[in-house]
């Protein structure tokens, strides 16, 4: 499974075999109290939640930008954390800075969306990637399924020095 959280837009891809299943999940901003902020973030977990398997082999999940100076840096924090407490009793999860999916995705951790955008259309061309919350989603999901045997294009060495460079969990890892 890939996630790229998102208090906006939410891009999901789920691997099995070489199916892929993408989803995108919209959170409308509904208020600046702190209530609203909160239930923002909770309307946004529970369609996630729904969609995704109750177990998993692995989650690859895309870490807030740490140096990120606009928006709702702490709610897009609580949705990471959020996420991450339900998913931990679900299967093992791996973390991925940015830059690193990006490198996943073309080999280049600079890569801008739109390139992301096409190297996964073109590694996944039956896959629906929509944007690219959905497509930064896919090339995480990607990543895990390597990690888990699945069948999954070639990747190039760039794509290949990332992939190792992650903290894959040990194999059968037990949930907690």
């Amino acid at each position: 499974m890939g996630i790229d959280p998102s208090l906006t837009c939410t891009g999901i891809a789920v691997m099995d075999g070489v199916e892929v299943s993408t989803r995108r999940f919209v959170s409308p901003n509904i208020g600046a109290t702190l209530l609203a902020r909160r239930n923002r973030i909770r309307r946004a977990v529970d369609p996630i939640l729904t969609f995704l398997p109750a177990r998993f082999d692995v989650a690859v999940i895309e870490v807030p930008h740490s140096r990120q100076q606009y928006g709702a840096q702490n709610e897009r924090i609580a949705l990471y954390w959020f996420l991450v407490d339900q998913l931990i009793a679900r299967g093992p999860i791996v973390e991925v800075a940015p830059s690193q999916r990006a490198k996943l995705a073309t080999g280049n951790g600079r890569a801008s969306k739109d390139d992301v955008i096409a190297a996964t259309r073109a590694a996944f061309p039956d896959a629906r990637i929509p944007d690219d919350n959905v497509a930064d989603a896919v090339s995480l999901a990607w990543a895990g399924a390597r990690w888990a045997g699945v069948p999954t294009p070639e990747y190039s060495p760039e794509q290949e020095g990332a992939f190792t460079r992650l903290s894959w969990p040990a194999r059968n890892t037990p949930i907690v």
